[in-house]
């Protein structure tokens, strides 16, 4: 019994003697360091589409359409590089390339857990292609017009590229023109009206006196060959307005006053300044006469008005004609989103 006991004794010092150290092998552990968890990771899909702008082919609108699943904070950071033409971190930019060529755009996206993914696509980039009005003038009972009106401006100026050039069928080229009028679009009411020439000093056609004309420098015109014109004028609301007209880089006239054909005849005089009186209306950019046919071409682009009657000079239009497609017609009869006016007759889009 007395061994029995003492079996007994030792079996449960040696249990008590386990506990004892099982115990302060766990109180070694911190209280505030658990076992970790299995943590799932993200699923990242790297994803974008790219557009070229409208306005110039070497700049390229990218859309970044990545996306996160798998964990609560969703959200991601974006890494661009443009085939080592720069780089950005904006979610979606724009970038406008320095030159023509081939480039792989890498978008590389970081998610909040860490988990990263990238995508390539490659951009073939190539020089802008230039798109402009065409005017012509096809049929002989008309001009080829493209024409614009506004709410009058009484201090303003408009700008211009044009060239002309030979038609298809090589036939002569002919007079091209601006005209800016007020509230009537006859000649004979034109605050100043320009003929544009190919091989000769271009003239006033219409709103010149004869001392205007003596007084003008014009620059003798060229085919093929972009050139800048700008007419500005100021209208008072009391007297005739007066004119300045500068043909690439040469000031023809400055302050000039709008006249009439006949200044000796007092109704058409009257006439004149009730329709010009409030400034430039109507812009009307001709091709040819009304009394003959030409393929030639009178191509116009860059088309900016601006208007100073509130005090600072700000644009109130303007057209490069991108975004067009080559042959769009530019008469809103023909096309009801075309700007132009009505009256717009063989203007098309066309293209370098």
């Amino acid at each position: 019994m007395k061994h029995l006991f003492l079996k007994l004794n030792k079996n449960f010092i040696f249990m008590m003697s386990l506990f004892i150290l099982i115990t302060a092998i766990s109180s070694c552990k911190d209280d505030d360091d658990p076992i970790d968890p299995v943590v799932d990771l993200s699923t990242v899909v790297a994803d974008f589409t790219a557009q070229v702008d409208a306005d110039n082919s070497f700049t390229y609108n990218f859309t970044n359409n990545s996306v996160v699943n798998g964990i609560t904070d969703t959200s991601f950071d974006s890494s661009w590089d443009f085939g080592g033409d720069g780089t950005s971190t904006e979610e979606s930019p724009s970038h406008t390339f320095t030159a023509e060529g081939t480039y792989d755009v890498v978008l590389t996206v970081t998610a909040s857990d860490g988990v990263v993914e990238s995508s390539t696509e490659t951009i073939v980039v190539t020089e802008p292609i230039n798109l402009y009005a065409v005017i012509t003038d096809l049929t002989s009972d008309d001009t080829g017009e493209l024409r614009l009106g506004l709410d009058s401006i009484q201090t303003g100026r408009v700008t211009y590229t044009y060239r002309v050039a030979e038609g298809p069928n090589d036939m002569d080229i002919q007079d091209a023109f601006i005209n800016v009028t007020g509230t009537s679009t006859s000649g004979k009411n034109s605050i100043v009206e320009v003929r544009l020439k190919d091989d000769a000093n271009h003239e006033f056609r219409e709103g010149a006196s004869d001392a205007t004309i003596a007084a003008a420098d014009f620059p003798e015109g060229s085919a093929n060959t972009w050139t800048t014109v700008e007419v500005s004028w100021n209208a008072d609301g009391t007297n005739t307005p007066t004119y300045t007209v500068v043909i690439g880089g040469t000031t023809v006239i400055t302050d000039a006053p709008s006249t009439t054909r006949d200044p000796n005849d007092a109704d058409m005089v009257a006439e004149h300044l009730e329709t010009t009186i409030d400034g430039a209306h109507n812009f009307q950019w001709k091709y040819n006469s009304t009394s003959n046919v030409s393929d030639g071409l009178y191509h116009v682009d860059d088309i900016v008005i601006y208007s100073s009657d509130s005090g600072s000079e700000v644009v109130v239009f303007e057209d490069n004609f991108q975004g067009r497609t080559v042959g769009y017609d530019l008469s809103p009869v023909v096309n009801m989103d075309s700007p132009y006016h009505e009256n717009t007759f063989d203007a098309v889009v066309g293209q370098d």
